[in-house]
């Protein structure tokens, strides 16, 4: 008996033991018969990249995922019987693989050889500089099979667009000229011309800044994870509106409460050209404390980083806390994205409790999230809140019917009718003393942005420098924004301006302007007048938010 009670005892145990296994649900490893998703025939087996395809087969309704190797499909419709797919554009010839909702995996014997374009290069780098990545610009340039420089293979930089990439010269030995030799997947080789190799230069063009949200209309978000409550709402912000998220206590690490979210409909974000994306944002917790992160998905694959201060830029440690509005720009491949510079497929921000304790209130609030191509370095130099040395007899919101955004709770109006002159010198609707830019910071160049509103009507301004008697006058405005002696109407609408500050291009209204140098003390004054508006015409000058930065703050202008 004992024998038989000692089987019977370990025989429990053994079952006990066998019971308690972790297995995963619809593991590799689950051993139900759970129906596999199979393909038995495609509609094109030698379809262009870019072209919608049909699988036929079984179960396909339960598919998951549709790839050749590592190269996904992107799946439009899931029937039973059927699946629609779109063919990758980066992708190779191979067996096409079904994987389910079960993890179960389906190997065709479908071979599929897709078919490329060929790729048509329309712009070549008029040089380039020794050590640093060149463009390439053109038709189906994501579809280059390899680039050669001196008959040495070059390395993409990044990811490629259908319209342009970067590839590197690091560790390329090159002479005093070079030739670009590139080999696409489909069409004839092409080369450049001998390129003249120059020694590297340390400024830049800035590329276009990229507005992820300015909230004017309601972001789209997606779910955190939690459960922490939490309120979001949509009113007004600095520029126009805010996102602010609050909750009666932060979650620290322990979830999100939820996520903005934009993939720019599906196209993703370009960064290849960028020298130095940065994450630029307004940012106000109101007294209290808050947090938000960046989380970006590059190559189908999301990470997240954190704001720490920036080498002690910002007070940030995975927790923002402000009494007011501030600016941020975060240097996006210092946070740890090395692969920055290609093609971001999405860019999400997460609001969680980070640093915030869970026993005091979470705020904060996110205006004007941008992407800009270099760190912002902003220099206030008027909000329009109160009057600035001008001697025109402006007001405040002295605008009617205007549409848009301006700043904080004034901006400045002058209304004036153009005389017989339109050249009548008339004053300054501001005049600010005192000025300094740093030549560091500004190394790369300086922008001056304002925001402009002409009413209905038309309206004039200039702006000039002053120092120590040498004056310099920028009469013309920008031509970018098709402006010339007088600004583009801007039909009720408010508009950024962000010009370039190259005071050597002005007009010389006295003295020598190249004895002006920004890094002392300066003046700065705008002036109305009547210019290329005709006599007789009412005009209008509503302005607001002066700021110098060394990247332009319009999301709209191309700089050149």
């Amino acid at each position: 008996m004992k024998i038989i009670t000692r089987i019977i005892q370990v025989a429990a145990i053994l079952t006990v033991v066998s019971g308690c296994k972790k297995e995963e649900p619809f593991s590799k490893d689950y051993d139900i018969n759970l129906p596999a998703a199979t393909v038995i025939s495609t509609s094109d087996d030698k379809p262009f990249v870019g072209d919608t395809i049909t699988f036929t087969g079984e179960n396909l309704q339960t598919a998951q995922k549709a790839s050749i190797g590592v190269y996904n499909f992107l799946i439009l419709e899931k029937l039973e019987n059927s699946m629609k797919v779109v063919v990758p554009r980066l992708v190779e010839a191979g067996p096409v693989t079904i994987t389910n909702a079960y993890k179960r995996e389906f190997v065709s014997s479908i071979n599929l050889q897709p078919q490329f374009y060929p790729t048509v290069v329309t712009t070549w780098p008029s040089e380039i500089q020794r050590g640093k990545a060149f463009i390439i610009k053109g038709e189906n340039i994501d579809l280059i099979k390899d680039v050669r420089v001196n008959g040495k293979l070059s390395s993409l930089v990044g990811s490629a667009t259908p319209t342009q990439a970067s590839y590197a010269t690091s560790g390329i030995d090159l002479g005093e000229t070079a030739v670009i030799v590139i080999t696409p997947k489909a069409g004839e080789k092409q080369t450049s011309q001998e390129l003249a190799v120059i020694a590297p230069i340390s400024t830049y063009l800035p590329q276009q800044t990229i507005m992820l949200w300015d909230f004017e209309t309601p972001p789209a978000t997606a779910e955190g994870w939690g459960g922490s409550p939490f309120t979001a709402s949509n009113g007004p912000g600095f520029f126009g509106k805010e996102y602010k998220v609050t909750s009666p206590a932060g979650n620290a690490w322990d979830g999100c409460y939820i996520r903005l979210t934009n993939d720019n409909a599906g196209q993703g974000f370009d960064l290849s050209a960028f020298s130095k994306p940065h994450l630029t944002f307004l940012v106000n917790t109101y007294g209290k404390n808050g947090y938000a992160n960046p989380a970006l998905t590059i190559g189908g694959t999301e990470s997240d980083k954190h704001f720490t201060g920036q080498g002690g830029q910002y007070s940030d440690n995975y927790m923002i806390s402000t009494q007011g509005w501030e600016w941020r720009s975060y240097d996006l491949e210092a946070m740890g994205w090395s692969d920055i510079k290609g093609k971001v497929d999405k860019i999400d921000m997460w609001f969680r409790g980070g640093n915030v304790g869970g026993s005091e209130p979470f705020e904060i609030a996110l205006d004007q999230v941008m992407i800009t191509d270099g760190p912002l370095t902003p220099a206030l130099i008027w909000d329009a809140e109160e009057p600035a040395g001008g001697d025109l007899p402006i007001t405040f919101n002295g605008g009617s019917g205007l549409t848009g955004y301006s700043q904080g709770e004034k901006y400045a109006s002058y209304l004036y009718t153009v005389g017989s002159d339109p050249w009548a010198w008339l004053g300054n609707i501001m005049a600010v003393g005192n000025l300094t830019l740093d030549p560091m910071a500004y190394s790369n160049g300086v922008y001056i942005n304002f925001l402009v509103n002409t009413g209905d009507t038309e309206g004039y301004a200039g702006i000039q420098v002053e120092q120590n008697g040498n004056k310099a006058a920028n009469q013309k405005l920008d031509p970018a924004y098709g402006d010339n002696y007088k600004f583009r109407p801007t039909n009720g609408n408010w508009e950024w301006r962000s010009m370039k500050f190259d005071i050597a291009s002005w007009d010389n209204w006295g003295g020598t302007i190249g004895d002006i140098n920004l890094a002392e003390p300066f003046n700065l004054s705008v002036y109305a007048r009547g210019g290329n508006i005709s006599s007789g015409v009412n005009a209008q000058l509503h302005m607001d938010y002066f700021i110098f930065t060394t990247v332009p703050l319009d999301p709209n202008l191309i700089p050149e």
